[in-house]
């Protein structure tokens, strides 16, 4: 039989110009991303294989992958196969195999493993320009397609080329979203469409060794300039013998009895040359899927493994096998499904369940043997069910699709015994898949039909409920779940946690605190860690709201020594609570390192309270004057996973900045306003604020106070009251230039009944500058400068200077007050408040106060001049070839926070990449 024929690659110099000519963009550091469509067989790969030839030859480090269409369910599979140099050292692979606790559920799992994924690019870029191709992306899973629409909103900023080639139809959701990013962000598209008659007559001549004649290339004409077909439809003549060459010129020898235009037809022709046992075996294999595993086949087809081996062989040496990386393949996808379409429906599904029955005794990877399982559609055996509760567990985090499938099926069909267990673990996977109402669903109607109570799945109906933010249904379903007949002490402990720890979210404080009070004496009782640390987490969260910030430190610190051996599955953070009693006791370079430390946390365990610590961060941030920092928080905290709503506030957080630069432009109604989430309880003044300083900015101070006064009101008492007095200073502020005594009095004893509770400098401060302006007394007012200044509050601080400005000059007194003037002014402007500078400055315009020494103007907005303190340090280690990664490790900043940063540097240096850096710093 004559061998494969190999396809030379002609017609297509302009195509391979258009994909090589970016590489030399990305090794000057202008990144960009190109994608190859075309329908199959049209050269796509080929064209693919002539760019890696080039990227080499212009200096970029290529890794090339491709989807696989048995793995379009396991997540990460298709970017995974960028990592096969790195296999088994990369901490991508690390956090796949890690994942294993089916209860942590999908959504931050995959979170934790893309921005792995995106720190690992960033290094690979660090080390030099690198060129990343993905094939066959019409195959790729849903989380890869997600890791692929990150890197094209990062990859100008970088050295780095993203090439991927596709199908143009059909496209699923995950890729079409893919593809509108691409054309929104003017993605170079290369179509490949079918060769020039010129083209085809160039391949085929090739192929024959003689210039095609008339008749043969009518032939080539039904191929309709597809590379494949032509070579299916050419190779099918000559393995017929029908072509004749005269005088350096090949036509078909019998036009009327020629093979069929069809690449179906041709490749049909070929197995006519096979032996008989690779005509029975090869349709088999195709079934089976892309791969060929030689001894896999043998043991499915029960037969000797060296029979098997002839006919791979023999596929190989024909043409239509071929070996990437460690596997054998077919050559085409199209040959493949030729191929498996000879097998009847029934034969097809009964090869896929017996491949599964029998690789249940090797070591294949687990989710090979559920694809098999799966596709073969039928109930499923004692045996395999035994080995489908024994993996579930890892399955549902590798697979989590074929797991969700797999499992319902099992549940389904598996005799009472079982089912239960199959149903739970079901709603495990239902969860872990971010399909949370699914899940509740499932585990209500499996209680229904269960005559005693079941505490498990109780406790997953609360875990559902959780994910999907349904706080209060998860109190509900605890307190019923209380009834159980012979709760366990620790089981009891554990609900009395859960219903503590989900009121505090809920604002119900004084019952958290009633429930967290029976976990912690429970817990302290039984010796027991997780609870113990519940009723901790609880009672500290109330002792916080109500204002008692050492209390709640003390209890938020035995936290981690109560739990030094770890937390269990339980969605548990130990530091958060910490971090927030720290901001708010003032030390705030303890509470972003412990944030840092929470942030880390709640990656690693997939945690639900991601968001929480990040809002708390930019918190933080504000805070501290370091309102560029902020604002990146602000940003890169809106991406992350957060299912009881607190990174809605972001939004508010930098509009409040944007408004005190006056940069906010956007319609503040488009802000999410405050819902019944824990995020609007526990920050609930946040969107009145930015409301109340958008009327003020168009001239209604009246209405601007209202809205406070109101917010001060309604949230006293509640879970936003360890912050609440974040506004009183703007309350105070425009209650007296309104004139409302009532409102001043009201903020004025707020102010100090917060100080009581907890004399910190920033409460103390406050409470001083609400008497001051209140009492007129402008030396009580600038006592508060002195305390803000000590918290670490420049904002605060400047307010305090500014009101005392304007009391000064009331009195008289107008060296103090020009000199509080300029000291407000300064603050201001190393803050870039332009707005509150404005207003400082207008409002002592009545009495003729002018400012005296002129502070500094507000920083550039452009240039070395415009960069933050944080942003310098960012490009000092960019210009020393830090990846994004290793800046993060050194500043305790998440790797999209530092890609923010570099952004922002990038666009106030004028520069286009990484590498112009270092020369924009050094003035070359």
């Amino acid at each position: 039989m004559q061998g494969p024929l190999t396809s030379v690659f002609v017609g297509r110099d302009a195509e391979v110009e258009r994909v090589v000519s970016p590489g030399r963009r990305a090794v000057a550091g202008e990144g960009t991303v190109v994608l190859v469509e075309g329908e199959p067989g049209i050269g796509k790969t080929a064209l693919l294989d002539a760019a890696v030839a080039g990227y080499a030859a212009d200096g970029l480090s290529v890794r090339r992958g491709a989807a696989k269409e048995l793995q379009r369910q396991v997540p990460f599979a298709a970017v995974c196969t960028w990592l096969d140099s790195d296999r088994g050292t990369d901490p991508v692979r690390a956090l796949l195999r890690s994942g294993d606790r089916a209860g942590d559920g999908a959504a931050t799992h995959e979170f934790a493993i893309t921005e792995a994924i995106l720190d690992l690019v960033d290094t690979w870029c660090a080390a030099g320009p690198v060129a990343l191709i993905i094939d066959d992306v019409h195959w790729a899973d849903r989380q890869s397609l997600t890791v692929l629409n990150r890197l094209c909103g990062v990859v100008g900023d970088s050295p780095l080329l993203l090439v991927l080639a596709a199908r143009p139809l059909p496209r699923g959701t995950g890729l079409a979203a893919l593809t509108a990013e691409l054309v929104e962000r003017r993605a170079s598209t290369i179509r490949l469409g079918a060769l020039p008659e010129q083209a085809a007559s160039e391949l085929v001549r090739h192929m024959v060794g003689a210039a095609p004649g008339p008749g043969l290339m009518r032939q080539v004409v039904g191929a309709g300039g597809n590379p494949l077909y032509i070579t299916e439809l050419v190779a099918s003549l000559l393995r017929d013998e029908a072509i004749t060459v005269v005088a350096d010129t090949a036509d078909p020898t019998d036009l009327a009895d020629g093979p069929s235009a069809s690449l179906a037809g041709a490749i049909a022709q070929r197995l006519e040359f096979l032996s008989r046992s690779a005509r029975q075996v090869l349709p088999m294999a195709a079934a089976l899927g892309p791969a060929v595993y030689v001894a896999e086949l043998a043991a499915v087809l029960d037969s000797p493994i060296l029979e098997i081996w002839n006919v791979v062989t023999e596929a190989t040496d024909g043409g239509l096998l071929t070996r990437a990386d460690s596997e054998l393949i077919f050559r085409h996808d199209l040959i493949r499904q030729v191929l498996a379409d000879q097998l009847p429906d029934s034969l097809r599904a009964g090869l896929l369940r017996r491949a599964g029955q029998i690789l249940l005794a090797t070591d294949a990877p687990i989710e090979r043997i559920a694809y098999y399982l799966l596709a073969g559609e039928n109930e499923l055996d004692t045996r395999t069910l035994d080995w489908l509760v024994a993996v579930a567990d890892k399955l549902i985090v590798r697979a989590p699709e074929i797991a969700v499938q797999l499992l319902q099926r099992a549940a389904g069909t598996a005799d009472l015994g079982m089912r239960p267990t199959l149903v739970r673990l079901h709603a495990q996977a239902l969860l872990w898949n971010g399909r949370a109402a699914e899940a509740e669903a499932l585990v209500r109607t499996a209680l229904l039909n269960r005559p005693e109570n079941d505490l498990e799945l109780r406790w997953l109906l609360m875990q559902a409920c959780h994910a999907r933010g349904d706080l209060r249904e998860v109190v509900v379903v605890a307190e019923e779940a209380l009834a159980t007949p012979n709760l366990t002490e620790e089981e009891a402990g554990r609900i009395h946690g859960m219903i503590g720890l989900n009121n505090v979210f809920l604002n119900r404080l004084d019952a958290a605190e009633a429930a967290g009070a029976k976990a912690l004496a429970i817990g302290e009782a039984i010796e027991n860690p997780l609870v113990t640390g519940y009723g901790l987490l609880t009672v500290g969260g109330v002792r916080y709201s109500h204002g008692y910030l050492e209390e709640a430190l003390e209890l938020s610190s035995r936290i981690l020594a109560v739990l030094e051996n770890g937390f269990g599955s339980d969605q548990f953070d130990p530091y958060v609570l910490n971090a927030h009693c720290l901001i708010e006791l003032d030390r705030l370079a303890d509470a972003e390192a412990v944030l840092h430390k929470s942030i880390g946390h709640s990656r690693r365990i997939h945690g639900v309270y991601l968001g929480t610590s990040l809002v708390a961060k930019a918190r933080l941030y504000l805070l501290a004057g370091r309102w560029d920092d902020a604002v990146v928080e602000c940003t890169s905290g809106l991406s992350v996973p957060d299912a009881i709503g607190y990174t809605p506030i972001l939004h508010s957080l930098a509009a409040l900045i944007g408004i005190h630069r006056g940069t906010f432009l956007s319609d503040p109604q488009a802000i999410p306003a405050p819902n019944d989430q824990p995020g609007s309880s526990s920050y609930g003044q946040f969107y009145p604020w930015v409301q109340a300083l958008m009327l003020e900015t168009h001239g209604d101070p009246r209405g601007a106070l209202d809205l406070l006064v109101d917010a001060n009101e309604r949230l006293t008492g509640g879970l936003a009251s360890s912050t609440l007095y974040y506004i009183f200073p703007d309350i105070a502020r425009l209650a007296a230039d309104v004139g409302d005594e009532a409102a001043a009095r009201s903020v004025v004893a707020a102010a100090a009944e917060s100080a009581r509770r907890q004399p910190t400098a920033a409460r103390t401060g406050t409470a001083l500058l609400c008497r001051g302006v209140a009492e007129r007394d402008p030396a009580v007012v600038r006592t508060a400068a002195a305390d803000f200044r000590k918290a670490g509050r420049p904002f605060y601080e400047a307010q305090a200077y500014e009101n005392a400005a304007l009391l000064f000059a009331a009195d008289g007194r107008g060296s103090d007050a020009r000199s509080a003037l300029d000291s407000a002014v300064e603050l201001y402007n190393g803050l870039g408040a332009s707005w509150d500078t404005a207003r400082a400055v207008a409002r002592m315009r009545a009495y003729g106060i002018r400012r005296g020494v002129r502070g500094p103007r507000n920083r550039p907005k452009s240039g070395r001049a415009a960069l933050t303190d944080t942003e310098r340090k960012v490009a000092a280690l960019v210009a020393e070839g830090c990846s994004n990664s290793d800046i993060a490790a050194q500043m305790f900043l998440s790797g999209r926070t530092i890609q923010s940063h570099v952004s922002n540097i990038l666009a106030k240096l004028g520069v286009g990449s990484r590498r112009e850096i270092a020369a924009a710093l050094s003035g070359k």
